[in-house]
């Protein structure tokens, strides 16, 4: 009998080990339209307003959208969430965190494919990058404007992920610059009257070749066109509303 109990101990800490970690407390609300939007980040914790559900699932794999397939009001629903690790853990930490959390509150089931898709792949030119190390611990900020984007303690990743839902493209990033930095890229002297008439107000069909330039001459990056075999995120299943909190 001590040999049995010595067995079903020794598998229940094997468990214990391998089970995917969660949050230790987690709330889940529906947006109200015409509240704040926003996104608020820090170590343990994760304060997301009004936004998609496609981002949370980017946020989760750790991936961009046009990486994500799946029904279409993935990116139309919107909700709250508000949680909390029981340690400062990193995103990379709380990545498996947000996925077992919309498995267990949203029914998500996946699968991942890897495809060959058109992107748009970034490295550092030959005259070096122009970026500002910032690793000063904190709470690092990533904002945008209406043609312009700021990182403080950002990383390229944010930048990537932005410009990549933004333009509807995917982004590769080959710079090898994984750190926390300091950078703005403005594409407002790029673009003319004229292509924000012809775009009707969406975004301008130069935009991919006006951004490019600008990753060029601001940040010192070079972009090329090109297919690139990528890891894809395909949603078989997912409530549209959450089980209760």
């Amino acid at each position: 009998m001590r040999s049995l109990a010595i067995i079903v101990f020794t598998a229940a800490m094997a468990f214990a080990q391998t089970a995917a970690p969660t949050f230790e407390v987690a709330t889940i609300r529906a947006y109200e339209q015409g509240s704040p939007r926003g996104t608020d980040i820090t170590p343990g914790n994760i304060n997301m307003r009004g936004v998609r559900l496609i981002e949370y699932v980017t946020f989760a794999y750790g991936v961009q959208e046009i990486q994500v397939a799946g029904p279409g009001w993935l990116g139309d629903l919107r909700f709250d969430i508000s949680a909390k690790a029981a340690t400062a853990a990193t995103n990379g930490e709380m990545r498996p965190m947000m996925q077992a959390l919309l498995a267990e509150r949203f029914k998500l089931a996946i699968h991942r494919e890897t495809r060959d898709m058109s992107a748009l792949i970034m490295t550092v030119g030959k005259n070096g990058h122009k970026l500002v190390v910032n690793d000063v611990p904190g709470s690092p900020s990533f904002s945008t404007g209406r043609l312009n984007l700021t990182g403080n303690g950002a990383t390229l990743k944010q930048l990537t992920d932005f410009i990549s839902r933004e333009l509807k493209v995917a982004i590769v990033d080959q710079t090898g610059l994984a750190g926390h930095y300091n950078y703005h890229v403005d594409i407002a002297a790029f673009v003319t009257e004229e292509m924000m008439r012809n775009s009707g107000g969406g975004v301008p069909i130069e935009a991919p070749a006006i951004v490019a330039k600008a990753l060029q001459e601001q940040l010192g990056f070079k972009v090329d066109s090109g297919k690139v075999p990528m890891e894809v995120i395909v949603v078989d299943g997912m409530e549209k509303a959450p089980t209760e909190n």
